[in-house]
């Protein structure tokens, strides 16, 4: 099969990294796959595709770093990990305060929709899972925050 191009910075299919710690690890893992269809095999190619991927300034923060200079990615991901508190340790991804946010701006609001109610219980259950695996949170725990989610009037009607 052909090398296949990479795409061009800002197009659908190129990744992209918003600066948010937990969508680093997945943003270079989405780098190095394009680099291997385009077979860009060379680290110094694929820390270039990288800092091309992400903003100005994330760009110019990475460029200082000494790995960027160097022919090494894993300690090029590993100096950028380093900017963004969480990347680097999968058990930070979520908190019982994200949880907790979650639901009261849920809450706040009365669901209108079952796209809304939807979005609800796919953001829910993501983070739950997740504090549930690592033992930060039980089940019953989480049955009581989702229901808490829902707005005060229609929690009453439910219960």
């Amino acid at each position: 099969m052909a090398p296949q191009p990479m795409p061009l910075r800002g197009s659908s299919k190129a990744p992209k990294f918003d600066g948010d710690a937990i969508d680093l690890t997945q943003f270079f893992e989405d780098v190095e796959m394009l680099c291997e269809d385009a077979e860009i095999d060379t680290p110094a190619n694929k820390i270039k595709w990288a800092c091309r991927y992400t903003s100005r300034d994330k760009a110019e923060l990475w460029a200082t770093l000494p790995a960027q200079q160097g022919n090494d990615w894993d300690a090029f991901i590993k100096e950028v990990k380093a900017f963004y508190p969480g990347a680097e340790d999968d058990n930070c991804k979520y908190t019982c305060a994200n949880l907790n946010g979650l639901v009261a701006t849920q809450a706040a609001v009365p669901m209108t929709s079952q796209g809304v109610l939807s979005e609800y219980i796919q953001n829910f259950t993501c983070i739950a899972s997740f504090l549930e695996k690592r033992k930060k949170v039980s089940q019953g725990e989480q049955e009581v925050k989702f229901l808490n989610g829902f707005h005060p009037t229609f929690r009453t009607q439910l219960l």
